[in-house]
């Protein structure tokens, strides 16, 4: 892929991901404030009416989210929390995630670095790739990544396909550290978006 061809795609994700942020904002305030999506509400409703497939489509849109994260900021597991429960919410979000940061690893042993750098800048690259050539340090990388809520995690996934580590080595990584940020997160989010609309949002 050519450099021209690479800055395309880094606009057109930069642009989608502006647009993001906005509709993750707005739909912050109505999602908090409307009962529709609260357990037992329509939506929660519409999706029991959907039977089975209700939490399948769920946790694709959890997959998509973890490949491009369209809505960023955690919005779709807050909905989750919202809609299914704490329990049961997490338990889809950790499907999702898992689903989504094994085929990360994939797409980035499948297509390597050029594939990659169409979501990260080119100083980026370099900086996590020069941590990946440092053995151990890349994998705490790797932890620390999966733990923080600010760390890009789904590119990491996507840079360590291109990585020595094997998958089985990755998913063991990922089952013991990226579930533990997403409760923490999407609990503290889901309790912060209701509190902000309870006292600001009359």
């Amino acid at each position: 892929m050519s450099s021209a061809a690479v800055e395309r795609r880094r606009k057109i994700i930069q642009v989608t991901t502006v647009l993001g942020i906005i509709f993750t904002i707005v739909m912050s305030v109505v999602i908090a404030k409307s009962p529709y999506f609260k357990p037992g509400g329509g939506f929660n409703q519409l999706l029991e009416s959907l039977g089975i497939f209700g939490p399948i489509i769920f946790v694709m849109i959890q997959i998509s989210q973890a490949i491009y994260p369209v809505i960023p900021m955690g919005l779709h597991n807050v909905v989750g929390d919202l809609v299914f429960g704490t329990g049961f919410g997490f338990v889809l979000n950790c499907i999702g995630m898992v689903v989504g940061s094994s085929i990360n690893f994939y797409l980035g042993r499948r297509f390597g670095p050029e594939f990659i750098k169409a979501f990260v800048s080119d100083e980026q690259y370099e900086k996590y790739i020069g941590k990946m050539n440092e053995g151990k340090a890349f994998i705490n990388l790797l932890k620390v990544g999966f733990v923080a809520p600010l760390f890009p995690d789904d590119i990491f996934c996507m840079i360590a396909g291109v990585s020595n580590l094997t998958f089985r080595q990755f998913f063991k990584l990922v089952i013991l550290y990226r579930p533990v940020s997403l409760f923490v997160f999407t609990f503290v989010s889901s309790q912060t978006i209701q509190w902000i609309v309870r006292f600001f949002v009359r």
